[in-house]
This record gives C-alpha cells, structure tokens and sequence, in this order.
C-alpha cells in the first residue's frame, strides 16, 4: 500500500486509515472506498463513502459478505480485513480505521489478533463494524486492560456509555 501524500491547505485532511496488525504500519487515505480497497488489496473497489447512509440500505450487508468471501479465499498476500471502527455514532463523522491481519478470525472464542489503539485513534470509538468472522472487544487500557466491552459481533452504530470514547487497546476473536 502506497501512503497518501500529506494533507495541505488546498487539500483535505486524510481521515480513513488502514492499520496492519502484524506489521503496525498505518496508512491514510482521502476516503473511505480508497482506504477499504487498499485494505483489501484492490479487491473491494465499491465500498461506499458514506457509510451512514449505506447502514440504510443494503451496502453494508453486501460489504459483510464480499470481506467474508474474501477471507474464505486467503485474502490477496494473506491480508484480510477484521474491522473497522469509527469516531462517531452511526459510522458518521467522516473518520474510519481499518484493521487488516493475516487471517481471518477463528470464532472459536480464542483472541485471534490484538493491538494498542494509535495514539490519535486512542479513548474516540463510537462505533464498530467488525468483518471477516471476528467479534471485537474494547479495552479502556492498552494492552487489553482496564475495562472491557464486546464481544461486538455485528455493526454497531453506537457501541454505547459504557465505552464510548475509552478505547485503549482492541482485540479479534
């Protein structure tokens, strides 16, 4: 994946990331259908950008099943895409994080991958969309300490007060 350039006066800021868990390389980008095909190595094109008013219609179930379809083929270069979480409520807000790992999870109640929040994506989720199998859990701390919420094991579009803005760490079961 090529890193975006950076964001200046004429052009807006880069708010969809897509974070490799067994590498931590993190990589923006201008929207979120150019963050998903990144993630999905070129092999999801059509995501929508606004996720919001996809959650109305059947975007996000034909999204669910086409990364379920590809984390049954391998992924491309053994990516496969987790999930992805959200500053604000609904999907909204315009910024996303992506997780890519190197398979799907095994949903055998067992924690598939983990990673400490990036510092600027740390105590902001407010909502989950979990992909390829996994169930999220949130952790107030770092290193899946402190509080935890979740499983989440479908779209959530507001993860609710009991976490809302204390995620510290993730996890993928």
């Amino acid at each position: 994946m090529a890193a975006a350039p950076p964001a200046s006066a004429d052009q807006p800021a880069l708010e969809h990331c897509v974070l490799a868990l067994d590498t931590g390389r993190q990589t923006c980008y201008e929207g979120f259908t150019a963050a998903f095909s990144a993630a999905s190595g070129g092999r999801i094109t059509d995501a929508p950008d606004n996720l919001k008013a996809a959650s109305r219609g059947s975007g996000l179930q034909e999204l669910r099943a086409e990364t379920l379809r590809l984390a049954d083929s391998g992924g491309a270069s053994g990516d496969v895409i987790v999930g992805t979480v959200f500053r604000d409520k609904d999907y909204g807000g315009g910024e996303s994080l992506t997780f890519t790992a190197l398979s799907p999870c095994r949903n055998n109640d067992a924690e598939d991958w983990w990673n400490n929040m990036p510092a600027d994506w740390n105590d902001t989720i407010t909502s989950v969309q979990p992909w390829a199998n996994c169930w999220i859990e949130l952790y107030s701390d770092v290193n899946r300490g402190g509080d935890r919420d979740g499983a989440f094991r479908d779209n959530t579009p507001d993860i609710g007060s009991y976490m809302n803005d204390r995620t510290s760490s993730i996890a993928f079961r």
